[in-house]
């Protein structure tokens, strides 16, 4: 892909640089993504998995078991702050490294009960919106797993770049979509104004336990889960 496609898929003029994660900003980049992410997540605020240590410490696992894959990328200030991050996973069709909930629900059985609700949900969520299955020509997705911004630096197109990366990732390694769970309100109307597609979208009130109790009572705005998918397939054949 020459230059000037890959121009169409950035944004010109920055205030900050989108830069690769090293191995140096691990514990700081994890450090932001709690701040930031963890501490605005609709399903994680309401179920208070910050309240339980075990349930804290196996929901950081989960989430940051991708940040040395190569694919997380920081926007930095001029001045070297970072204000935001992206961390991306690639999922392959019929791939053993493709991502399964139901492994991480069996190995937490015992205690953890609010990070197993958490995961019963993703699994519901991640075989129901079967990207393979809905798309059967294609073969390999990049996925989105952590977008977080410093609230100082929001409205100036930081998240915006960062899916730009993410899009740019995508045609790197041959990937013909990119996908992206939002949770919350906010997430889902980024998305969308980037162009992206829904394709599942699972009603809060409507997830509820056998008792026909509701299981995430996120407050408002964020009603929904929803995942989203952007199709790139016409840029991976550009020379």
């Amino acid at each position: 892909m020459n230059k000037s496609n890959i121009e169409q898929l950035c944004p010109s003029t920055l205030s900050y640089n989108i830069v690769p994660m090293s191995s140096n900003d691990r514990q700081i980049v994890i450090e932001f993504i709690i701040k930031y992410f963890f501490q605005h997540e609709p399903l994680i605020m309401c179920a208070q998995l910050f309240k339980d240590i075990e349930s804290e410490e196996k929901l950081q696992n989960y989430l940051f078991r991708t940040l040395d894959n190569g694919l997380t990328f920081k926007a930095v200030s001029r001045v070297g702050d970072l204000i935001g991050v992206i961390s991306n996973e690639i999922m392959a069709r019929d791939s053993e490294e493709l991502s399964n909930c139901s492994s991480d629900i069996t190995e937490d059985q015992e205690g953890s009960v609010k990070f197993k609700e958490f995961m019963t949900l993703f699994k519901k969520i991640e075989q129901e919106s079967d990207i393979f299955e809905r798309y059967p020509d294609v073969n390999r997705v990049m996925d989105i797993k952590v977008v977080a911004v410093n609230e100082a630096f929001r409205g100036q197109g930081v998240c915006k770049a960062l899916f730009y990366k993410s899009k740019q990732l995508a045609l790197e390694n041959k990937c013909s979509m990119v996908r992206v769970d939002c949770s919350s309100h906010f997430s889902a109307g980024a998305a969308e104004r980037l162009g992206f597609q829904c394709i599942y979208s699972l009603h809060y009130e409507e997830y509820r336990n056998k008792k026909g109790e509701v299981i995430f009572n996120t407050l408002p705005p964020h009603k929904q889960f929803k995942v989203y998918v952007l199709p790139i397939e016409k840029y991976l054949h550009t020379d």
